[in-house]
């Protein structure tokens, strides 16, 4: 029983409303503040009934203390986790990050995260790594895949996300954290299976119709931007954002930190398939989102809405060329790395070749997934952009570009 809030049909999910809640700190006060306010306006937990079993799917991406903006608060799970358990729920919190999907390593992140602080009686860690697949006929990208099984023992799942930056999706909030459904070492596969963007967006859309959480947090009490989404800025904005739709969330937290919605390939998929709002005026907002605006948030890159003309031998020539000048790339900054070669064993594609212990890509076999630089423990892996689309687009952007290897 996954759906013990009921689930929303494609209607409700572009009528769902998002609610913006204070949280200028990690004290319980206002940690339960907002995460009641949340509650409240997405219509209460009059469905968790004693004994039921809640998953909450936390971003646990990397092993990183809550101060540096990378994982979800364990504050804030802990107040989540308060509530459900005040009302008889069992809770259960896990994810599945890059690396190995095994006891000792999970075990590694939960403890560099501090979830530990997370736990009060009736909420556990996740201990089950065993792995099923699906068969999802309605899904347009992924319909066979594996996911992290500890999932099905749940009455229902709650996915609590972080707002950060991310090098191939521009931004890792709601709908990019279902990601983390997938087991770790699966992921790089998943990578090779939908290289393009637009079918890795529709992927990651298919995976939240496929385990349809009945609510969608996102942790902005500490965001991150920059060289997002594990190696940036960590970057205070006091906010906990949620809904019942994790689109109509997901365009409300990019136009927080500055995207617009054909910035955000996922946004993209679900407006293109009826699954949110089409623009943000379109959605219901319980609270106001100027005192958390941040004007000079740092973007790891923002697509440009241009569309080229294809007609013809030159309009083709031009559109080739277009999207060279506004693609960007994984980069090296040879300076920070330490020769540890995490990018080349994690690479999908295995672009990566260690040479004299720093990275050479080999751009022939890049699939610009971001991988590489999305687990660089050292940060020395950036999004690199062509400075004639930087000016062409406008781009507020991390200033990493003069140092990488060209």
């Amino acid at each position: 029983m996954r759906n013990a809030a009921g689930a929303l049909s494609r209607e409700e999910l572009k009528t769902e409303p998002v609610i913006v809640a204070a949280c200028p700190d990690e004290s319980e006060q206002c940690t339960l503040r907002a995460i009641d306010e949340c509650i409240r306006n997405m219509g209460g937990l009059d469905w968790v009934k004693p004994g039921m079993k809640i998953a909450v799917k936390a971003n646990m991406v990397a092993s990183a203390s809550p101060e540096k903006g990378v994982t979800t608060s364990p504050a804030l799970l802990r107040a989540l986790c308060t509530r459900l358990t005040q009302r008889g729920a069992r809770v259960v919190i896990g994810d599945s990050p890059g690396g190995l999907y095994t006891s000792a390593y999970v075990n590694a992140i939960y403890r560099g995260c501090h979830m530990q602080e997370a736990l009060i009686p009736g909420v556990t860690l996740n201990d089950d790594f065993s792995i099923r697949k699906a068969v999802f006929n309605e899904a347009c990208s992924i319909k066979t895949f594996q996911y992290t099984s500890w999932l099905d023992q749940a009455d229902a799942i709650i996915n609590f996300a972080k707002l950060k930056t991310h090098g191939m999706m521009a931004m890792s909030c709601s709908v990019k954290n279902l990601f983390g459904t997938i087991p770790g070492t699966v992921k790089p596969e998943y990578h090779m299976r939908f290289p393009d963007t637009m079918a890795f967006a529709n992927m990651l859309v298919d995976l939240n119709l496929y385990f349809k959480p009945v609510f969608h947090f996102v942790d902005g009490i500490i965001a991150m931007e920059g060289n997002g989404p594990t190696a940036g800025t960590a970057r205070h904005m006091g906010v906990v954002l949620a809904s019942r739709s994790p689109f109509n969330l997901d365009m409300v937290c990019a136009n927080l930190i500055g995207l617009k919605n054909p910035d955000v390939p996922t946004i993209v998929a679900a407006c293109h398939r009826g699954l949110g709002a089409e623009s943000l005026d379109q959605i219901t907002l319980f609270g106001s989102l100027d005192p958390f605006r941040k004007k000079d948030f740092k973007l790891v890159t923002r697509r440009v809405s241009v569309t080229f003309g294809t007609s013809g031998l030159k309009g083709k020539m031009f559109s080739k060329a277009a999207r060279w000048v506004m693609a960007s790339k994984p980069m090296p900054v040879k300076t920070r790395c330490i020769g540890c070669g995490r990018c080349a064993s994690i690479c999908p594609a295995k672009a990566i070749t260690m040479i004299k212990k720093k990275p050479g890509i080999d751009r022939t076999k890049c699939i610009r997934c971001f991988c590489c630089q999305e687990f660089c423990p050292e940060g020395a892996m950036v999004v690199w952009h062509n400075p004639i689309g930087l000016l062409i687009s406008g781009i507020n952007t991390m200033g990493d570009k003069k140092n990488g290897e060209q």
